[in-house]
């Protein structure tokens, strides 16, 4: 998939979404998304007839929705399914005794 196909999928995805954010940013909204996806590009073919491809597309929707919802969480409405939030890394060392408090 070249960078130019991608980058329109980004636009079409971030329009669903900012069009019906209840919908596009829910919880099941993988397969919502998915779903438009094929009405409003593969409207004429049978799912049997999609080429993987076009599947290969339908992934690459889902992940591109999901880093849109981590960068624009005022559009996340997912509330089962929501990233948990992530913590820094904690030095490993940090709580280990040092040597001169050993002795």
């Amino acid at each position: 998939m070249d960078n130019y196909f991608k980058k329109q999928l980004y636009v079409w995805t971030y329009d669903k979404i900012k069009e019906n954010p209840e919908k596009f940013g829910g919880d099941f909204s993988n397969s919502l998304i998915m779903h438009e996806y094929l009405l409003c590009n593969h409207s004429d073919k049978k799912v049997v007839q999609l080429e993987p491809k076009d599947m290969s597309i339908l992934s690459t929707v889902s992940r591109i929705k999901n880093k849109l919802l981590k960068k624009n969480p005022d559009l996340d409405y997912r509330t089962k399914y929501k990233p948990k939030v992530e913590k820094k890394a904690k030095n490993h060392l940090e709580n280990f005794p040092t040597k001169t408090a050993d002795r």
